[in-house]
């Protein structure tokens, strides 16, 4: 009696080691991965906390984030009034002479509006991106506590999928990161190109302009300026910076952020697919690994959700300004083609950027729905014609859970994808038309 006993405890004491080494072993995958170097999202984070936006507080500390906000604020809105002065200036000249004025505006204001957007919103954004980078979406399935052959077959595919998804997420942050750089430097360096030009090749004045069109106040202190032109001077040049961080930081955090699910729902497309396989999971615990799928369904969905909670209304404010930011800039490049092609590298420089900026949106979404859509074909798609009631039940009821697609609205008037992306480039250009017949008139 006491050695079947001491038999039974030794038997559930190494399924007890085997259940935990199995869990180690996912557990310690993550682990690995949340480890490896991610410049996209290191870069996102950077861009963030820079506004004052801690969006990975277990990283760094959020103790100069409030002061960083108010600095920038500050900063933001007095370039934004000298713009705005420098329109009305301006106003009863002509469009072309304050276009780009409009312009830098628009895109200061809308990176304001973002950083307190962010901001009323951090703790579900810095949860987002947790449990994006550390792979909680994928911890505690039960997947590999079942009594399969060969684990460490499956782990090894569901880590390269991984992997892979990190990697093209970098190179897609990276390649936009390049992109916003243009217009970056290209005001920040345009008022020494310009002097250097004017006092060395054309020799005329030797006199440093402003980054861009703005009429800074100042007052008149006898022979003294205050502020003084050195300081008017760097404060326009910061402009071009915040609207980088602003740009670049929040956009790239969507695309991070939905690559990734595009990610787990390849990792759950690929459990599906295999889920009849006698080569990964045997017949008897079929059922407990589709268990094991629909949980990580409901987890996809509800990380997707806590997406959708976040970007839904300041995509819906992006695209609107964007609309706008693309419709002057063609007209800006109808007027520059009538003065020459100097001028139009720049242009095409900033409207590869804004129109990248809201074409990555649509197609970081687009990629989730094809997604979702082809996890529907794969749950019906496996032989569960040959498998037990209970399976066939589950089956059914994923199909259809799985009917509707993942979609991200904007603002609940439209859903993001290709569709979307065309819509915005023509209503731009109907704009643009508009707007070029009335300054003719």
């Amino acid at each position: 009696m006491l050695n079947l006993k001491s038999n039974v405890v030794s038997r559930f004491a190494a399924e007890a080691d085997a259940m935990r080494v199995s869990r180690d072993l996912l557990d310690q995958e993550l682990e690995r991965i949340d480890k490896l170097p991610k410049l996209g999202l290191l870069w996102v984070e950077y861009s963030a906390y820079c506004l004052g936006v801690n969006i990975a507080p277990r990283k760094r500390s959020s103790e100069y984030c409030r002061l960083t906000r108010i600095a920038v604020l500050i900063v933001n809105l007095s370039i934004i009034y000298s713009l705005v002065a420098f329109i009305k200036e301006n106003y009863m000249i002509s469009f072309e002479a304050y276009v780009e004025a409009v312009l830098l505006t628009f895109q200061l204001s809308v990176g304001v509006v973002k950083m307190f957007h962010f901001q009323s919103k951090v703790e579900s954004c810095s949860q987002l991106v947790f449990s994006t980078e550390s792979g909680e979406v994928l911890k505690s399935l039960g997947l590999f506590d079942l009594e399969m052959p060969r684990k460490k077959e499956l782990l090894r595919s569901l880590s390269l999928i991984l992997i892979n998804n990190w990697m093209i997420i970098d190179k897609q942050v990276m390649f936009f990161f390049k992109i916003v750089c243009m217009p970056v430097l290209y005001y920040t360096m345009r008022p020494y190109f310009q002097y250097i030009y004017d006092c060395y090749i054309v020799k005329d004045t030797c006199e440093m302009t402003l980054t861009y069109p703005a009429i800074v106040p100042f007052v008149q202190l006898g022979k003294y300026e205050f502020p003084s032109y050195v300081i008017r001077f760097f404060l326009l040049q910061s402009g071009p910076i915040w609207c980088f961080f602003a740009v670049f930081g929040f956009n790239s955090l969507f695309v991070v952020l939905t690559r990734y699910e595009s990610g787990l729902i390849k990792v759950l497309r690929f459990l599906v697919q295999n889920s009849t396989s006698d080569f990964l999971v045997p017949q008897d615990q079929r059922v407990k690994y589709l268990q094991c799928c629909v949980k990580l369904f409901a987890r996809i969905s509800r990380h997707h959700y806590q997406i959708e909670n976040l970007f839904k209304y300041i995509i819906l404010v992006q695209c609107s300004v964007s609309s706008i930011l693309i419709c002057m800039l063609l007209y800006k490049i109808s007027t520059v083609l009538e003065v020459g092609w100097v001028w139009m590298g720049m242009i095409m420089v900033y409207f590869v950027t804004i129109a990248l900026e809201i074409s990555l949106y649509n197609l970081s979404a687009q990629k989730v729905e094809t997604q979702s859509e082809l996890l529907f074909y794969d749950w019906y798609n496996c032989d569960w014609y040959n498998e037990s009631k209970e399976f066939k039940f589950m089956i059914k009821l994923m199909l259809l859970f799985s009917r509707r697609t993942l979609n991200l609205s904007v603002g609940g008037f439209s859903n993001l994808s290709h569709k979307f992306l065309v819509q915005v480039f023509r209503l731009s250009a109907n704009f643009f038309l508009l707007l070029r017949n009335m300054n003719n008139k």
